[in-house]
């Protein structure tokens, strides 16, 4: 079985904590809350009662629970602040084979980069090790280990158990949570798309002496890269429907592109929000839908206020009345000026029958913006802040990437974005006419 990491753009906090320690740890409480459970693990909480650490009980000094004693917290007024959410305890353990002594970290991991180790511990003389802890919800962790990482979902009164070779940790076995193996289902998917893509890169590097077929192949490898993105979002959507509520469906989201797949995450987003809205990947996930839907299809454009090169300043809701195609373009990518000839004639054709092109550019120098301009013959709107991609067009309509645009129909309601070519030429002659 195979593991990589899990990535996306956004960092979100962690909104419930999850931690864990080698039973033989030891803690200084001064200046905390402890709270013993019944299970043999004690929470450890700071002043805010946010869980900081959890330990065995039989690890701390003789200390009262909850007391106000000098030394403790004294708790907040419950009634005004809402009880956290309630905390099972879980256990994660195995046997590394040949690991004797080996180091074994547990990770919590969140969005993005956000890693937080929780504890460390050494497998013992039969290479088996343990970790204990608690937690409110779906948590997705790591074991690290000395020749690779592992990771996995674990969920409160999970008891999972682990079954690891030191020298390959990449086929290891996992028992008592099914949503680890649909992690590593999912993981498989995303390494397959990875190897297409390494193919097509070994192919490159061995072109290397041929330039001509060097240059063909790096023309060709964008669509090549597209072609892999696409059937990887469709296996990904396939899968997601498949395990249904599954916690890996939320963390399968983060590999979906939220302007191809709006549909979808949206109504993936309705489907999890009841089930996992403290986690911070349904967050993420949320967040997301509510930064996109205001530029989906069907929409009323956003309004735009930029200026022209002589500094007039053009509003988009003033084209009402007018299809629009609105692109969004830099002056130093090539990919972004391709496609200006095409615009020429269709500005040309249309232009008398109320078809308007707003070109907003995302550079930060307005001479190498303006000389693009000019040499492209682009006799349309221009407009630009000149603050590249934190200019207020791309922040309204999540902009990221250039080129991108949108057609807007003569009420200014969105029906088409990131169209080109033929396409693009189609859906313009049924809006005019």
């Amino acid at each position: 079985m195979r593991s990589i990491a899990l990535v996306s753009v956004i960092f979100i906090a962690l909104f419930f904590s999850c931690s864990s320690n080698r039973k033989d740890a030891k803690t200084d409480t001064s200046g905390y809350d402890t709270i013993k459970t019944d299970s043999g693990v004690a929470v450890i909480k700071d002043k805010a009662g946010k869980v900081v650490n959890t330990v065995p009980t039989s690890s701390l000094p003789n200390v009262v629970k909850n007391t106000g004693q000098a030394g403790l917290a004294t708790p907040k007024d419950s009634s005004s602040n809402p009880p956290p959410a309630q905390e099972y305890p879980y256990y994660i353990g195995g046997v590394l084979i040949h690991g004797e002594g080996g180091n074994i970290t547990l990770d919590r991991i969140g969005v993005g980069s956000d890693i937080k180790p929780l504890a460390v511990q050494a497998a013992n003389s039969e290479g088996r090790f343990g970790f204990e802890g608690v937690c409110s919800g779906p948590e997705l962790m790591q074991l690290r280990l000395p020749a690779g990482n592992i990771q996995f979902i674990v969920r409160p009164k999970d008891t999972i158990d682990f079954t690891i070779v030191l020298e390959d940790p990449k086929d290891y076995k996992v028992y008592g949570s099914i949503e680890s193996v649909q992690l590593e289902e999912l993981f498989n998917i995303l390494n397959d798309a990875n190897a297409k893509k390494q193919v097509i890169e070994d192919k490159l590097k061995k072109s290397q002496n041929d330039k001509q077929l060097y240059v063909r192949l790096v023309e060709k490898r964008v669509e090549q890269y597209k072609e892999i993105n696409h059937e990887k979002r469709d296996i990904i959507k396939k899968y997601i429907t498949k395990i249904d509520t599954s916690y890996v469906a939320v963390l399968a989201s983060a590999y979906l592109d939220p302007i191809e797949d709006f549909d979808f995450m949206k109504k993936l987003d309705k489907k999890m929000g009841g089930r996992y809205a403290n986690t911070p990947f349904y967050k993420s996930l949320h967040e997301k839908v509510a930064a996109y839907a205001p530029v989906d299809i069907g929409m009323i454009a956003p309004e735009i206020i930029s200026q022209t090169p002589e500094g007039k300043t053009i509003k988009l809701s003033s084209l009402k009345g007018k299809v629009v195609f609105l692109n969004f373009w830099v002056s130093y990518n090539a990919k972004s000026r391709e496609e200006n000839p095409h615009l020429e004639q269709l500005y040309n054709k249309y232009k008398n029958k109320g078809l308007e092109i707003v070109s907003y550019s995302v550079d930060k120098k307005k001479d190498s913006w303006i000389q693009a301009v000019k040499d492209d013959n682009m006799d349309w709107i221009n407009i630009s802040d000149l603050l590249g991609f934190e200019s207020a067009g791309p922040q309204t309509y999540v902009i990221s990437d250039v080129p991108f645009n949108f057609l807007l129909d003569r009420n200014g309601r969105i029906v088409a974005k990131n169209i080109y070519g033929k396409e693009l030429d189609k859906k313009i002659e049924q809006l005019i006419h």
